[in-house]
């Protein structure tokens, strides 16, 4: 009976949900200033001073609302902060020390750069820690905000991701008990174009302006099955560039295609090229394109 009481015991803590608790940040006192002199935090969060000088410092916050006293060397003091605002901050003993501490109701951050109109765009943050729940909010040139999707619910930790749908100009921000984020206004395009070049058996892709987190498929067209055939997906680098090296075989028509993640729907499609020389080709899906020699059935042999 006892052992059946453990391993109840152990089934119900292991299935029982993660605890909330609130992230912490520190800001050092390395010399006779605040390292760093400003930071982010979201409310809840515990704020640490650690004196890391040889001389004695102190940290007086809005003018009085909290006030560490004197902290020696090696010392430290921690504070938590419940509501959103902002919160300069002095050290009295040397009065050209200051910093200011920014307490949000929940961050929000967006891909470094540009999406693409009516693409996936992935928002990430945190808020207050045990948050039940997020709405995600978008204003349109200034308007109204208004919902943008179904609420999400963040971890324990109020740490939290979602993809809504990339609009140009638009703005965005999450909205929980604790009050709305700051507003974000990601760079999104209505149009990423996407250009190809063959150098011998390499296929070269750079895509302008380089998308962030898209992927590209290299496409070669199978005649006798009248589609396109995927042949290699690869990530973008961080300028929007990749390249692929064609297999050898028939005479056919290469091109790329960017998609959000592998096997998703296309987003855009580059000029269709012809593997023998680099040209670029009608689309042969299109009524009346001609077909390249040595395509005509699987058996066609290499015209290299």
């Amino acid at each position: 009976m006892r052992r059946a009481a453990i391993i109840l015991a152990t089934a119900a803590a292991l299935a029982a949900p993660a605890a909330a608790h609130a992230d912490s940040e520190t800001i050092s006192m390395p010399g006779k200033f605040f390292d760093p002199a400003r930071s982010t935090v979201v409310a809840g969060d515990v704020v640490t001073w650690k004196n890391a000088d040889f001389a004695t410092h102190d940290v007086r916050v809005a003018a009085g609302l909290y006030d560490s006293g004197p902290i020696l060397r090696s010392g430290s003091w921690t504070q938590a902060f419940d509501r959103a605002g902002e919160y300069p901050f002095v050290c009295t003993l040397h009065a050209f020390m200051s910093g200011n501490l920014s307490v949000v109701a929940a961050t929000i951050e967006a891909p470094q750069g540009p999406v693409l109109a009516g693409g996936p765009l992935r928002l990430s943050g945190r808020a207050p820690a045990g948050t039940p729940a997020l709405t995600v909010e978008r204003s349109v040139g200034g308007g109204a905000w208004a919902p943008a999707g179904d609420p999400v619910a963040p971890g324990p930790d109020g740490g939290y991701a979602v993809s809504t749908p990339a609009l140009a100009g638009a703005s965005y921000r999450v909205r929980g008990p604790a009050g709305a984020s700051p507003a974000l206004t990601p760079a999104v395009t209505a149009r990423i174009d996407v250009h190809v070049a063959l150098h011998g058996r390499h296929l070269e892709v750079h895509a302008m302006p380089a998308p962030k987190g898209l992927k590209a498929t290299f496409e070669l067209y199978r005649r006798w099955r009248f589609r396109w055939a995927e042949q290699r997906t690869r990530k973008l680098d961080a300028d929007g560039m990749e390249h692929f090296r064609l297999p050898r075989g028939p005479n056919t028509y290469a091109r790329v295609t960017l998609r959000a993640r592998s096997g998703g729907p296309v987003l855009v499609a580059s000029r269709v090229l012809r593997t023998r020389n680099g040209h670029t080709a009608p689309d042969p899906d299109a009524a009346g394109a001609p077909m390249p020699s040595g395509e005509g059935h699987p058996g066609g042999h290499d015209t290299h």
